[in-house]
């Protein structure tokens, strides 16, 4: 069962990673687009949202099943706890993008789009930094 969570969990982290990635490239790519077609190309790449979303979910819930065997350490290693922290420092912000995205499909786009931006740069760097930490803590 072990297996089967971890694979689990690497995929969750793909699809969560992959997503900000996704984002991180469609940013580069609209900042050489006019005003106008790189709001569009921004809205309709909240699709991928969906995809982190999902990613997110089994990430969690599979790391959920995978840490109960540190759950005894859990105070001897300040590594995992920062990883944990993280985590849910990212939940935190991903659940404000997806506020924030409902907002610009509701017709606030000029204001959230940018707050999105902004966000999404944080947990790029939160994301890298949860697998670093993972590695150093897993080894």
């Amino acid at each position: 069962m072990r297996e089967v969570m971890l694979i689990l969990h690497i995929i969750g982290i793909v699809m969560g990673m992959g997503t900000g990635f996704a984002h991180t490239f469609l940013g580069i790519s609209m900042a050489k687009m006019k005003s106008d077609e790189a709001m569009k190309l921004s809205i309709q790449g909240l699709a991928l949202t969906k995809m982190g979303n999902i990613g997110m979910i089994l990430a969690v819930l599979s790391g959920l099943y995978l840490i109960i065997p540190y759950s005894s350490s859990l105070s001897e290693n300040p590594l995992l706890i920062l990883k944990l922290v993280l985590v849910f420092t990212l939940t935190v912000l991903i659940t404000m993008i997806n506020l924030f995205s409902t907002k610009v499909l509701n017709g606030e786009a000029a204001v959230y789009l940018k707050k999105i931006e902004k966000l999404g740069k944080i947990c790029m760097l939160i994301d890298i930094s949860i697998i670093i930490l993972a590695v150093s803590v897993f080894h």
